[in-house]
């Protein structure tokens, strides 16, 4: 039985898929919204008069992507900050290696704490049923929910299309329903409870698709605008290609390893995730009326998340990713810097050669 604990929440390859295909998907999208952003500076961008002086228009655009280029290096240095406060006191490396293992250890232990949400939802809802006027009040708050419950069935229902084979067809009507104060029945919770442990995994393929995305589109654009202005119509391909190898050589060192690791990550929540969804699928868990029914429920999904945050393939995954992370921000404050270095004076002189 213990074994059998073990293999349900090893990583399978459906999971390393599905972490992936997120992570591209959200790069993609933040890097098509960027450049969208860039040609739309730089095409409708018009000329100012300063001084009874015409700035040419290529001039004039050109402030129109610097001020795209200041916004998104802005928000780069703002999404760093605390990385640059912690490396006051325990130096850059480890500043880097504490905050990315802050991460990953939200990413993969976090999705089973949050499971424990489950507890203060059900005393809320007693809370309902024994103070009227606190239930008239928050009733009238969480009016507009029946959109976003609606949203999260079909989701939940996408993610998990196995929901309907087990889905009870049985309409409960009881006047005594523990549901009864609520604007949200037993299968909403239910739909909102299999999206939960997904929260994590999805906000940190997010947000490093997100950083991904902006910066490849800050290194093209500007490598295009470059050689459109130094060697016209054909710089374009040679600022491509010179902008692209620029933006490997400042990732591809560090990230080589530290996006594994987000992998690994997400792909172990997701594991959990799918273990935890198995449980409230087939058990059919808060879809019940009466207040013992829906403790019972809470007991099986923490038995399911105790599981998990005792296992010992979690935790030796864990430690692995902890190893690999603080190599990752040797490199990256030691080895990337000078490895960026090298490849932008490679560039410049090939450019110079070229053009």
């Amino acid at each position: 039985m213990k074994r059998e604990e073990v293999d349900r929440f090893k990583i399978k390859r459906r999971d390393v898929i599905w972490s992936v295909k997120l992570f591209i998907l959200f790069a993609a999208l933040a890097f098509v919204f960027s450049i969208s952003v860039y040609v739309v500076a730089y095409f409708f961008s018009q000329p100012e008069a300063t001084s009874s002086v015409v700035i040419p228009t290529a001039q004039a655009a050109t402030s129109e992507i610097d001020a795209v280029n200041d916004a998104i290096v802005s928000t780069s240095a703002a999404a760093t900050s605390k990385v640059d406060v912690g490396a006051r006191y325990v130096g850059p490396i480890y500043s880097v290696f504490v905050f990315n293992t802050i991460a990953i250890l939200v990413t993969a232990i976090g999705t089973g704490a949050i499971t424990y949400s489950h507890r203060f939802a059900f005393r809320e809802i007693i809370f309902r049923s024994r103070h009227p006027f606190y239930c008239r009040i928050i009733s009238g708050l969480d009016k507009p929910s029946p959109i976003f419950l609606s949203f999260i069935r079909k989701t939940a229902a996408r993610i998990y299309p196995e929901i309907r084979q087990y889905q009870t067809t049985e309409k409960r009507k009881d006047p005594n329903s523990i549901w009864k104060n609520c604007s949200y029945h037993g299968e909403d919770y239910r739909a909102v409870a299999l999206m939960l442990p997904l929260i994590f995994p999805v906000l940190t393929l997010l947000l490093n698709g997100i950083i991904a995305g902006i910066v490849l589109a800050l290194f093209l654009f500007n490598g295009i605008l470059w050689g459109s202005q130094t060697a016209g119509l054909a710089g374009i391909f040679l600022g491509a290609d010179f902008a692209f190898v620029y933006y490997l050589a400042s990732i591809s060192p560090h990230g080589i390893i530290e996006l594994p690791v987000i992998f690994i990550a997400t792909s172990l929540a997701y594991r959990f995730s799918r273990v935890h969804s198995e449980e409230i699928i087939r058990g059919n868990l808060f879809e019940a009326d009466s207040y013992e029914d829906i403790k019972k429920d809470i007991k099986v999904i923490e038995s399911v998340t105790r599981a998990y945050l005792r296992s010992g393939y979690m935790w030796k995954t864990f430690s692995i990713m902890i190893l690999l992370l603080l190599i990752a921000a040797y490199i990256e404050i030691q080895l990337t810097p000078k490895i960026s270095g090298y490849v932008f004076d490679m560039v410049g002189l090939l450019s110079c050669n070229l053009i």
